[in-house]
């Protein structure tokens, strides 16, 4: 058989690549030898092979004596990162982090060292968003001030734009900075938000003093002189206005006499995107200041929909036995929409027992964007997956840690467990809780 002259040269330089070494095998080789020598030696440390452990109430124990021999920790930090970078690693594969997995990367926070701050700078780059929001949050509770412009980048991410527990964790931990720089930023995107954390914001701002500015008196003041005209707008902005619209021809127009501050139950609504959860389980039929527990918690529900804002979005969700909601998605508050969701509630019947794990469970996943859940009941749960407070407690604030969606709870009637329990849950996700009078 022969061979073209350049076929032949292309079988050649086949056979050479094979058997000849490639350039970097030998870089490669000795790259895998010592991490496997360092892993090695780790695995000689007891701390390390607890805290990487299968079994999580044995990282549990481990990340537990560590934080009581907490005088020698730094002398453990190489192994304390290395074993924070296996379970992220293992967090990224599985999807799903572990309750140690979060300890341990709080644990190393407090220590406060530069390698830290790298190293869970460097997990900004998760491809867990997870892992990301769990990083934001250390570094801003330990105040690593060199991460400050790391942190600024997240707002490119579309999990800022999409998701409100996304951007109320990355602003948080600007507010807890105590740093000018941070202070200059939040003050630079404080425009661009809207409903709760607009006024979250508003309000860190507005007691920020000279020690956020590292003691920066000049730098202070140049701020302040820069922000004091916006912060007196805002102030008139929230006065209490009288707004006028041209009245429409239905009985239930929604163009009236409109109030710029709005309440719900005596709960200021700073939300742009809101839930109301309704309670109407066969107890709400009971009379109560002169009607039925339901009829008086629909007037009160009617009453908020008519003053809602056109630019609000809002929804609505009604438990008993099941849970339900009246649309799929949050709506613009129009007028149309008010008049059908006014139409929806008047028509409301009575159900049987009451799933309040089931409705703060639905809650938390109906759309990423909703800041605000405002929860009547009267009566504690008695079906669902768990009925026992202090379980519903622990599930739904844990499951809203980085979903930060805030609870505000009403009571009707309740007794004095149940009227815990809400305000438990309020205090728990920065809401507040209101007895019905």
């Amino acid at each position: 058989m022969k061979y073209t002259y350049p076929l032949l040269l292309v079988l050649v330089a086949g056979c050479l690549n094979l058997l000849l070494p490639k350039p970097n095998s030998h870089a490669r080789d000795e790259a895998v030898a010592a991490a496997a020598a360092e892993n090695r030696e780790l695995r000689k440390s007891a701390v390390f092979r607890g805290l990487t452990a299968a079994s999580e109430p044995t990282r549990l124990r481990t990340i537990l004596n560590c934080k009581q021999q907490s005088v020698h920790l730094l002398a453990e930090l190489p192994i304390l990162l290395a074993a924070s970078r296996q379970n992220i690693e293992s967090a990224e594969i599985e999807k799903n982090i572990r309750a140690s997995t979060s300890q341990l990367l709080y644990l190393i926070g407090g220590l406060h060292e530069p390698e830290v701050e790298s190293f869970l700078i460097s997990r900004l780059d998760s491809p867990l968003a997870g892992i990301r929001l769990l990083s934001t949050d250390v570094l801003g509770q330990f105040q690593f001030h060199g991460a400050i412009d790391a942190l600024k980048e997240e707002i490119s991410r579309p999990e800022y734009k999409e998701m409100y527990g996304y951007r109320f964790n990355l602003l948080r931990a600007f507010t807890r900075m105590n740093h000018p720089d941070a202070v200059e930023f939040l003050t630079k995107i404080h425009p661009t938000l809207d409903g709760q954390l607009q006024h979250l914001i508003g309000t860190a701002l507005e007691s920020v003093t000279v020690s956020d500015f590292l003691g920066d008196e000049e730098r202070f003041r140049v701020w302040l002189e820069r922000n004091e005209p916006a912060q007196e707008t805002k102030a008139a902005d929230e006065q209490e206005k009288i707004v006028f619209k041209t009245a429409g021809y239905e009985s239930e127009s929604m163009n009236r006499i409109k109030f710029a501050k709005q309440q719900y139950y005596g709960i200021d609504i700073h939300a742009q995107r809101m839930m109301f959860i309704i309670d109407h389980s066969g107890s709400m039929e009971d009379y109560w200041a002169g009607m039925s527990r339901l009829a008086r918690a629909k007037l009160e529900l009617i009453k908020v929909i008519r003053e809602l804002p056109e630019e609000t979005e809002f929804a609505i969700m009604f438990y008993a036995t099941s849970v339900r909601v009246w649309r799929k998605t949050l709506v613009h508050a129009n007028e149309k929409n008010k008049l059908e969701a006014i139409a929806f509630v008047r028509r409301l019947g009575y159900g049987d027992r009451t799933n309040t794990y089931g409705a703060l469970r639905q809650s938390l996943t109906f759309d990423q964007d909703l800041e605000t859940v405002f929860l009547l009941t009267d009566g504690r749960p008695t079906i669902g997956e768990t009925v026992d407070p202090e379980k519903i407690l622990v599930d739904i604030l844990g499951r809203n840690r980085f979903r930060h969606l805030n609870f505000n709870t009403i009571g009707i009637a309740v007794n004095p467990r149940t009227e815990s329990f809400l305000k438990h849950l309020a205090e728990g996700s920065g809401g507040e809780y209101r007895r019905a009078l």
